[in-house]
């Protein structure tokens, strides 16, 4: 059985939903686990935590059960285990921190922030970003 809970204050934007942000390092780095493992128990997520953030097997279920209810992730029971698996990819979550961080932002401050960001990626990324913006150029019509 699966219980995803909708973050409640989701907005919908371009497809995807606005992500609250993570609060602490324990859930960044239960997050970072489950975006590289796809899914996980407990004790999988935990097992897989960097030394000096594997805390108790009751926080780390606290914590994950906190990020379900908070919609980034959902719990599928397994057995007599719960199931962990993301709601929203790593890049959706980074897209929704970026906009929520440039949101306020004036123009001159949004596009020198992204210049500093895409100044500091390799060439291949940066090929890839270009890519990415022709293909959103078009689909606006902006050939």
């Amino acid at each position: 059985m699966r219980t995803p809970h909708p973050a409640p204050d989701a907005k919908s934007r371009g497809g995807m939903s606005d992500a609250p942000p993570l609060q602490g390092d324990l859930q960044t780095e239960l997050m970072r686990v489950l975006w590289e493992q796809g899914a996980g128990t407990v004790e999988d997520v935990r097992s897989a935590l960097p030394d000096g953030h594997q805390g108790a097997y009751t926080t780390v279920q606290t914590v994950l059960n906190r990020l379900a209810e908070r919609g980034l992730l959902e719990r599928e029971r397994q057995g007599r285990s719960l199931l962990y698996r993301p709601l929203v990819s790593e890049a959706q979550y980074l897209s929704s921190s970026l906009r929520r961080a440039l949101g306020a932002a004036s123009s001159g401050a949004k596009t020198a922030a992204l210049a500093e960001i895409l100044g500091s990626l390799e060439g291949s990324e940066l090929d890839e970003v270009r890519r990415r913006a022709g293909a959103i150029d078009r689909q606006r019509g902006r050939r």
